[in-house]
């Protein structure tokens, strides 16, 4: 009976001899892992626990998304900005591993960002300079995204956007020149991640009619095919007007150029339909004026050979040979010009019209030749008698 009282005891001291022993596994497993920490600024966190500077490698994590790697191979900072979240409830955490502490460890707290903090949106504000609104405000250049907003009794119901901000590589300008005489509310207006709900800069701009039709060129072009020739009263006086295909700016015709030819050309344009503008502006006429026309680039249909001519034609100040060979395909390169038989070397920008006045400075009659080739239709010749009046 003592023998086996003897036994027992023997038993339970194994017993708690084996478990101090797991316990003290525990304990020493766990003293193993790094204390992390961090502590709140605002809307910046930095960690701050003993040994950071001996960890290779710790994480952020935010929702249990992980945001940023603190890596001493690296210029690390050991902080973590808040700045771009929207207000609202994040669960923010560290984590590490390493050699001594292969589960890893973390250390994690909630961090509310309140609602309504605009320390970081800008103070927007513009300034009228004649037919521009600048906008000029601190912080303008590294602002990603603002925008002018325009309303205003002579749009009715329609409200015009435009994006500025580095995003939208913007001049921070916005033109009055294309709106019509009125008062309209502009206003400045910015949204990003840093700023849900910045103070728009509002002003009440009018808009007055300056112009009249007396004080403004009255401007026209002719549509021939795919050329279009500008063709107005005092063109010659006009010092500068530009030419537009669908709002975008294609050629200026400037007195100062010696290469002004009071045309375009576009028969490199893909079949369609394009709204094509001469808008032009003056000391009287501060607004601008413009004269458009739906210009129409038809499918190209199989090549008809007999519609090559050369054909005379005049403006108010100008004269004209043209040959008509843009459906048929011809080799720029083998264009050649002739007047009584002398070569000449045509001045426009396709090569397919000869501007008379370059080559001409006498009055009276001259046999005009124009030879090409072409894939489709060979080698294309004709010679006309014109009557040039110098005008």
């Amino acid at each position: 009976m003592k023998n086996l009282k003897t036994l027992s005891m023997l038993m339970l001291g194994l017993i708690l001899t084996f478990y101090s022993c797991d316990e003290t596994d525990d304990i020493d497993q766990n003293s193993d892992c790094p204390e992390l920490s961090f502590k709140q600024d605002g809307k910046v966190l930095t960690a701050d626990f003993e040994g950071i500077e001996n960890l290779d490698v710790y994480e952020w994590f935010v929702d249990d998304q992980l945001v940023e790697t603190e890596s001493s191979q690296n210029q690390r900072d050991n902080k973590l900005n808040l700045e771009s979240y929207n207000p609202g409830t994040y669960n923010v955490c560290i984590k590490a591993e390493t050699e001594d502490c292969p589960e890893g460890a973390e250390f994690c707290k909630e961090i509310v960002i309140e609602e309504g903090n605009n320390q970081s949106c800008p103070e927007l504000k513009y300034e009228r300079d004649g037919d521009y609104l600048i906008a000029n405000f601190d912080g303008i250049d590294t602002l990603e995204f603002y925008a002018w907003r325009v309303t205003g009794e002579p749009l009715g119901n329609e409200t015009i956007i435009e994006n500025e901000g580095t995003d939208n590589q913007g001049d921070n300008k916005f033109s009055l020149k294309d709106l019509e005489p009125g008062v309209y509310d502009i206003c400045l207006i910015s949204e990003g991640p840093s700023c849900t709900n910045a103070e728009p800069f509002c002003k009440e701009i009018k808009i007055d009619d300056s112009n009249t039709n007396d004080s403004c060129p009255d401007l026209s072009f002719i549509v021939e095919g795919q050329m279009l020739f500008a063709n107005f009263a005092g063109i010659d006086q006009l010092q500068v007007y530009e030419w537009f295909v669908d709002g975008q700016l294609v050629e200026t015709e400037d007195l100062q150029n010696q290469d002004r030819d009071d045309l375009l050309d576009i028969s490199s344009y893909n079949p369609g339909t394009y709204k094509v503008c001469i808008k032009a502006e003056t000391n009287d006429c501060p607004n601008g004026v413009e004269f458009c026309v739906d210009v129409e680039i038809p499918t190209p249909q199989p090549v008809d050979c007999s519609v090559f001519d050369i054909l005379y034609f005049a403006t108010s100040n100008a004269e004209f040979v043209g040959a008509k060979v843009i459906s048929i395909g011809v080799d720029p390169n083998t264009v050649v010009w002739s007047i009584d038989g002398a070569q000449v070397t045509p001045t426009s920008a396709t090569g397919h019209i000869l501007i008379l006045q370059d080559h001409l400075t006498q009055v009276g009659k001259y046999e005009v030749c124009y030879k090409a080739e072409s894939q489709d239709c060979g080698i294309l010749e004709k010679c006309i008698e014109i009557d040039f009046k110098g005008l």
